[in-house]
């Protein structure tokens, strides 16, 4: 089996695993179902961004990833009702109820994280267009967590982080759907609009919820800040720029340049390891971007990749250190014709991962 972005192209697939909504109600996919244009639509709209399918190159394949699925699910939800609550018509103060859950989903998914050994993190891209906001704050609270981990941090310190970086985005309620939504680039007044949104996630914070710590509630204000001043809102230097923004601004760009919004090109992840050590240094703290780049994949366990000499394969494990050398199983030549099974270790070879598909080239199977 592999793990699919829900984009169109999982019509046809065969669900490898039950999907249940973030609410834990009935499935929406039952195992051995095959997926129609409804199932795909019936996940962007519950926010699934990703989905195991049957894979007949490799039936028994898994890769354990960094937080559970009900972690994620429940981290989702608390997203989901955070945005509520904030972008409802008489902005309303967020209920205890509220703020508990958002404690216990931030509370798993550090426990996840701590828990979990593996020295290389193993997360997939977002692609789900519908709930980008949604599906990218639970990407950015699990990579500020790992990365934050890696700095040694304690645990009430990586919950703080966790919880700064859920609620980074929380601001956007105010930004109109088509500026939020557009797949263009922006103009400088619909951009001068969208950079309001890190102040007035600040306000809705301060106002609606009692009982976030000021460290988290910073990132907030802070996650678009720039170590050269370059930043908003405020332009702060490096010295001004609290830790934990500094970490969750890496884990920001990192997961919105993985996330390749435009579904029309293949992902390739040489442009994100080029714009994350470029940053470094000089843009985003140059301790935060080693240890992500060190510890987090830019390309993960189960998806299909094709190497700078034009094979194609699967990554079946990742190395320490080398972001676009992993282990691939090979499974076609340059001309996607099938090939005998080998297992490559690109670690210290010439060869690099080129680009990431959705899916195999027709008649190799899959």
């Amino acid at each position: 089996m592999r793990k699919m972005p829900v984009t169109r192209a999982l019509i046809g697939k065969v669900a490898a695993k039950t999907v249940h909504a973030p609410s834990g109600t009935l499935p929406l996919v039952i195992r051995g179902a095959t997926i129609t244009a409804a199932t795909v639509e019936a996940l962007c709209r519950r926010g699934i961004p990703a989905l195991w399918v049957v894979d007949s190159l490799f039936p028994d394949f898994e890769a354990q990833e960094v937080i559970r699925e009900d972690t994620r699910n429940l981290v989702r939800r608390s997203v989901q009702e955070i945005f509520e609550v904030a972008g409802s018509a008489k902005r309303r103060r967020a209920s205890n109820l509220t703020e508990s859950r958002l404690s216990e989903a931030v509370g798993k998914l550090v426990d996840d994280v701590v828990d979990n050994q593996d020295v290389v993190a193993n997360l997939g891209r977002v692609r789900s267009w519908d709930n980008y906001t949604f599906e990218h704050s639970v990407q950015v609270a699990t990579l500020a967590v790992v990365i934050g981990k890696r700095m040694l941090m304690t645990e009430d310190q990586l919950i703080r982080l966790g919880t700064g970086a859920i609620l980074h985005d929380v601001g956007k309620v105010t930004v109109p759907l088509e500026i939020l939504q557009k797949p263009d680039r922006l103009t400088p007044s619909e951009y001068e609009v969208m950079k309001g949104h890190a102040r007035a996630g600040w306000d809705i914070v301060h106002e609606g919820f009692q009982n976030i710590m000021p460290t988290s509630s910073i990132v907030v204000l802070q996650h678009h800040e720039r170590l050269d001043g370059s930043g908003y809102p405020q332009g702060l230097k490096s010295e001004r720029i609290y830790i934990f923004s500094k970490v969750a601004a890496v884990a920001d760009v990192l997961d919105a340049v993985r996330a390749e919004r435009d579904y029309r090109q293949n992902h390739r992840p040489a442009e994100v390891l080029r714009i994350m050590q470029q940053d470094a240094g000089v843009k985003l703290d140059a301790t935060a971007v080693k240890i992500a780049l060190r510890h987090i994949s830019l390309v993960a366990v189960g998806e299909i990749v094709r190497l700078t000499n034009g094979l194609l394969g699967m990554v079946t494990a990742l190395n320490e250190g080398e972001p676009l050398q992993p282990v691939v199983t090979l499974v076609a030549d340059d001309r996607d014709k099938p090939v005998a099974r080998e297992q490559l270790d690109l670690m210290g070879s010439e060869l690099q991962v080129a680009e990431v598909l959705d899916d195999w080239p027709q008649g190799l199977g899959g």
